[in-house]
C-alpha cells in the first residue's frame, strides 16, 4: 500500500520532540476537492504532547508512496533566523534545545544570555541587563514597543537563574522565546537582508 510507515518517524511540529516515531492513528482518510480530486491523509499522534499531525500521502490503489505535505509545518522553521552572529546563535539554540526537552527554567536563562550577547554586538555591554535594554531602545536599534517584552525576558531569566519557589513554566518560556525570535529578526535578519540587497546592487530602476 502507498502509505509508508517510515513517514511516521519525524520530529513533532508541536512540541519539538525529536528522533521519535509518531503513532499512526489512521491512514487513507479521503477528502475530495472542488474538482473531484481525492486527497489521502494520514493522522499521526505525538506520544509526548498528544497533538495530531496530518501527512498527505498517495492513494491506496496506486504505487505512489510519497509524503507530500505535513500539517502543521515543523516548528523548527519558525525559529530559523538568518544572519544571526555565531555567539548569539549559540545561546538562542541552547534555549530552543532545553525548551524542547521540557526544561523551561534553563531556557529562560539562555534567552536572557541571548539578549546580553545581542546587545554586545551593538557595543552595548552594561553591567546590568536592564541598562543594556534601555540603550538598545534609546539608540534606535529597536522600537520602544519592544521595551516591555525585553524586560519580560530579562525578568523570567532572573527567575530561572535563582533557586526559589518561583519557577518558569513551559508556556511562559515559550512566549519569551517568541518575543526573542522577533527581536533577533529586527536586530540581525532585517539589517542583514538589507545589506545583501545593497551590496548586490539594485536591479529595478524607475522608468
Amino acid at each position: 500500500m502507498p502509505w509508508d510507515e517510515r513517514y511516521a518517524f519525524r520530529d513533532c511540529p508541536w512540541c519539538g520532540l525529536t528522533n521519535t516515531r509518531l503513532e499512526t492513528i489512521a491512514i487513507d482518510q479521503q477528502v475530495v476537492d472542488k474538482w473531484g480530486k481525492i486527497r489521502s491523509w494520514a493522522t499521526l499522534g505525538c506520544p509526548a504532547c498528544g497533538n495530531a499531525v496530518l501527512v498527505r500521502h498517495g492513494a491506496q490503489d496506486s504505487d505512489d508512496s510519497k509524503a507530500y505535505e505535513v500539517v502543521p509545518t515543523s516548528s523548527h522553521a519558525k525559529t530559523v533566523i538568518n544572519h544571526l552572529p555565531e555567539d548569539v546563535a549559540r545561546y538562542y539554540n541552547d534555549a530552543l534545545l532545553v525548551l524542547r526537552v521540557g526544561v523551561p527554567d534553563a531556557a529562560a536563562v539562555q534567552l536572557r544570555r541571548t539578549l546580553e550577547a545581542a546587545a554586545a554586538h551593538y557595543d552595548i555591554r552594561e553591567k546590568v541587563l536592564m541598562k543594556s535594554i534601555e540603550r538598545l531602545i534609546d539608540d534606535g536599534h529597536v522600537t520602544r514597543s519592544f521595551g516591555p517584552l525585553l524586560h519580560h525576558i530579562r525578568s523570567i531569566g532572573n527567575v530561572g537563574a535563582h533557586a526559589s519557589d518561583e519557577r518558569v513554566d513551559q508556556e511562559t518560556a515559550g512566549r519569551a522565546l517568541r518575543f526573542t525570535t522577533q527581536l533577533l529578526r529586527n536586530l540581525f535578519e532585517v539589517p542583514g537582508e538589507l545589506k545583501e540587497l545593497t551590496e548586490g546592487g539594485a536591479t529595478v530602476r524607475s522608468k
